[in-house]
């Protein structure tokens, strides 16, 4: 023993005296380089995805690209896309209507048309993940009266199928043709579409406040199956229909997973400790049935609580683990992203993954849900994925009771342009097909300081630089100067992996030769585009920057992902000398910057303002508008507003030549904004700042007599067009405003925000520039506050 402690002892001292390099190396190493990383994308209620019923197609597409993007940036590998919230369909169906959150009208298709279901599985594919499609099986009506439902739905077509409770229809589980009904409809998407899985949410019977009693009593008569429990009777409904979609799923794409996320407590008391609501008990959801059937392949159990209490993560996480483990599925543990701002500690989510990590057999996490808890970082969890759990990326676990046999490795890989003179990128022929029939669906690259030559190189995840679903990758540009050392190998569908191709190996290019425009050109435009010649060994983005000092101490441009060989640029300021420089970057490194060039842009300076000042106050009305001669203008341009945005312009002239301008037909106690363009035959100026002034209260008088206390009274007339006046009171000298609000709260006019002494005062408010509507008239004199409404009637 004492020689252990010993050996012990030493050992940390040989780690605390490790280099911090070598120390992070040894980190980096141990994290997985196989796991499940999914988040949900629900689409019910518009919860993650498309952001509103009935938008336009491609910001859909848009939107959701976008969001895979994100996800992959932190690390996710696969994502459960929600496809039928309420036996409808985000996708083609000739068996349920089009849903009401995709295009906002029930049975009513995308205009102009596009296939949501088909769009996700490319783009997903396109990344390298995978795409689980998300049914609710039972669910019908989530909320009965809320939009207006299709001919073609099932509650329509067969009300006897439907059990209604409150607000809520859901077909009946007890009933043959609703379990032939469902089967179908995940039959037909895994038919016609390249999904990778089949996802079940927790919705099975209803949960409590709202469950079910006596709602199924025809159905128990009619189908008892020799049950006499119906509890029992109930689950083993639910049973058949989750052994009926596996079956279908084997029968048509034996590839595709199955999984379910049910409930995360299974049975009250189980393990020891734990209490509460209950799948088995309360919506008569039996997991363990369908992993002693092996009728599913993975387990998400939305494990939704902290640890300690009577919903300890801490121990139901490593129940729901051994039953996973003895029955040989796979266990993804589902968490509350969503609730991570509601735990006391910020650690609660970070230490879930700890946990699972160090529990046998847990094969990933599944998160809830995309926007909230994922992709808004909340307490900076993304960064912490990103940067940490998800440094690197990661392929999926392999299903070994689905198929172990190994694809053929990637053929020909090599780093050339991609066609049509694109970037270049690291590029494979795929491979053989191997002896099972199966290919490759995605690729994994890997990334080497040096050849790799020990047999274990790559099982380390660092190495790991992309996971691709084409045949070509564009690897990020290392750190260092190269030259790197790169192979590929293919992934099948159960995510097996190949042999490698042969090595690889690209070296950092050589700095591009600047063209256009030449060095020390004068009289450049507002936009001009700098270009320069491919670097003569292979780039695959080049980066630009532009300074106005030689020593590009300050940088103006400064994009560093250019694919092509030139770049528009538009922003500069006017008669000034700006330097120019570009480097090009590949797979091996990136180049020295080349030689810089210089440059001078002929347009004008933008104007400078003179008067009235900034922020000025009682601004004569229609005052004169002065601003200093522009070096190069030879015109300039001038708009007036009354709304910084120019939404509303007064004015809005161009051409002349003078350094100053008369306003006319100005109001009494408004605010202008202004601002001025400079122009010669070069082009056009930056605009000026935008500079504001309120001119003088002119309707504004004091009528005879002294108050005793504060008022204000109904304006009169009232409805009005469009003058009306405003009277109010003050017994003391006060500061007071007096300002009027649109209907939607926003500040449309201040009438008075200055010290007023004693006295009864009227003020005419002028609406000539406002539409009609209703409005509002709010006067605050030290305590007194009072608010009135006002109708204007044009």
């Amino acid at each position: 023993m004492k020689l252990i402690v010993q050996c012990l002892f030493l050992l940390s001292l040989v780690c605390a005296t490790l280099p911090v390099v070598f120390a992070e190396d040894l980190l980096l190493s141990a994290l997985p380089k196989r796991e499940f990383r999914a988040a949900w994308i629900a689409s019910v209620t518009n919860l993650d995805w498309p952001s509103s019923p009935g938008g336009d197609p491609q910001v859909q597409r848009n939107q959701l690209a976008t969001m895979l993007d994100n996800l992959k940036a932190l690390g996710i590998n696969a994502v459960v896309f929600q496809i039928r919230p309420e036996c409808d369909a985000l996708y083609a169906s000739s068996i349920d209507p089009w849903s009401y959150w995709l295009t906002g009208a029930q049975g009513v298709p995308p205009n102009p048309f596009y296939d949501p279901l088909e769009f996700a599985v490319q783009e997903a594919h396109n990344r390298g993940m995978e795409l689980h499609a998300w049914f609710n099986p039972y669910r019908s009506v989530r909320t009965v009266g809320s939009y207006t439902i299709s001919p073609n739905h099932v509650s329509v077509l067969h009300p006897e199928w439907n059990i209604t409770i409150g607000a809520f229809k859901f077909l009946d589980p007890g009933l043959p043709l609703v379990r032939d009904y469902v089967a179908g409809v995940v039959t037909d998407v895994v038919r016609r579409y390249d999904v990778d899985g089949v996802h079940f949410d927790d919705y099975f019977y209803p949960y409590p406040p709202s469950g079910i009693t006596n709602q199924d009593d025809s159905t128990f008569a009619q189908y008892p199956r020799g049950f006499t429990n119906r509890g029992d009777w109930r689950r083993d409904n639910v049973n058949l229909l989750v052994q009926m979609v596996h079956d279908s799923i084997q029968n048509v794409k034996p590839w595709v997973k199955f999984g379910i996320s049910p409930f995360g407590i299974w049975k009250n008391g189980v393990p020891p400790g734990i209490v509460g609501l209950d799948a088995y008990s309360e919506i008569y959801c039996d997991a363990t049935a369908w992993l002693r059937q092996w009728s599913i392949d993975y387990l998400t159990p939305q494990l939704y609580w902290p640890f300690g209490g009577g919903q300890d993560y801490g121990r139901l996480m490593p129940w729901w683990a051994d039953s996973t483990r003895f029955y040989s599925r796979h266990f993804y543990p589902g968490e509350a992203a969503y609730r991570i701002t509601t735990w006391p500690s910020p650690s609660e989510m970070p230490n879930h993954i700890r946990l699972d990590r160090t529990t046998p057999d847990v094969g990933g996490n599944v998160f809830f849900r995309a926007n909230v808890g994922l992709l808004d970082n909340p307490r900076g969890f993304a960064d912490s994925l990103k940067n940490d759990f998800y440094r690197f990326p990661s392929l999926l676990p392999i299903m070994a009771f689905k198929d172990s046999v190994d694809p053929y490795m990637p053929r020909n890989i090599r780093y050339a342009r991609l066609p049509g003179n694109g970037p270049a990128a690291i590029q494979w022929d795929i491979p053989i097909t191997a002896p099972d029939g199966d290919s490759a669906s995605r690729y994994v690259v890997y990334r080497f300081n040096q050849p790799p030559v020990l047999p274990g190189d790559l099982d380390s995840a660092s190495h790991i630089v992309a996971i691709e679903g084409r045949r070509y990758s564009i690897p990020a540009t290392a750190q260092g100067g190269g030259p790197y050392y790169f192979i590929a190998t293919s992934l099948d569908r159960n995510f097996n992996e190949s042999e490698t191709s042969s090595l690889l190996m690209i070296s950092a290019p050589a700095p591009p030769a600047l063209a256009y425009p030449s060095n020390g050109a004068q009289n450049l435009p507002p936009t001009m585009t700098l270009g320069w010649t491919p670097s003569v060994s292979l780039a695959s983005s080049y980066h630009l920057q532009v300074s106005p000092d030689s020593f590009f101490s300050t940088i103006v441009v400064n994009d560093s992902s250019i694919a092509d060989t030139f770049k528009v640029i538009s922003g500069l300021g006017g008669q000034q000398t700006f330097y120019w420089r570009v480097r090009s970057k590949n797979a091996g490194g990136a180049s020295g910057f080349s030689s810089a060039w210089s440059f001078r842009t002929g347009f004008p300076v933008a104007p400078v303002q003179l008067s009235p000042a900034n922020f000025a106050t009682d601004v004569p009305i229609d005052p004169t508008l002065v601003w200093m001669r522009s070096e190069g203008a030879d015109s300039y341009r001038l708009q007036v507003a009354t709304s910084f945005d120019f939404a509303l312009i007064v004015i809005d002239s161009s051409g002349f030549v003078d350094t100053s301008y008369g306003l006319s037909q100005t109001q009494g106690n408004t605010v202008y904004f202004w601002r001025l363009t400079s122009t010669n035959s070069l082009g056009t100026s930056a605009w000026s700042p935008i500079w504001r002034f309120r001119t003088v209260v002119t309707s504004i008088t004091q009528t005879p007599g002294l108050p005793t206390e504060f008022a204000l009274t109904q304006n009169y007339p009232n409805p009005f067009n469009p003058l009306t006046t405003i009277l109010f009171s003050v017994p003391e000298a006060v500061k007071a405003s007096l300002v009027v609000y649109d209907i939607l709260g926003r500040e449309v006019d201040v009438l008075i925000d200055d010290v007023v002494q004693p006295g009864n005062y009227q003020v005419q408010f002028d609406g000539t520039r406002l539409s009609s509507g209703v409005y509002f008239y709010r006067l605050v004199a030290g305590r007194y506050v009072a608010t009135y409404k006002m109708q204007l009637v044009k």
